[in-house]
C-alpha cells in the first residue's frame, strides 16, 4: 500500500505509472525477509524500466 500512495504523489497524472510503481515495490519487498521494505525508489524504478524479464537485481 505504500508503495502505490508514493506511487500517486509521484505521479500524479498518471495512474499507470502509480500502479506501475506500487507492482515492482512490492515485487522487490518479496526478495526480503522481514516486514520492512528496504528497497530504494532507485531499485523500485529500475525494476519499472527493464525489460520484464522476470529476473530481479538486487
Amino acid at each position: 500500500m505504500g508503495g502505490l500512495i508514493y506511487g500517486l504523489l509521484k505521479y500524479p497524472e498518471d495512474d499507470q505509472n502509480a500502479l506501475d510503481f506500487a507492482v515492482a515495490a512490492s515485487c522487490l519487498k518479496h526478495t526480503i525477509k522481514g516486514d520492512a521494505n528496504l528497497v530504494t525508489v532507485a531499485e523500485v524504478e529500475k525494476l519499472m524500466g527493464d525489460d520484464a524479464s522476470g529476473r530481479v537485481a538486487r
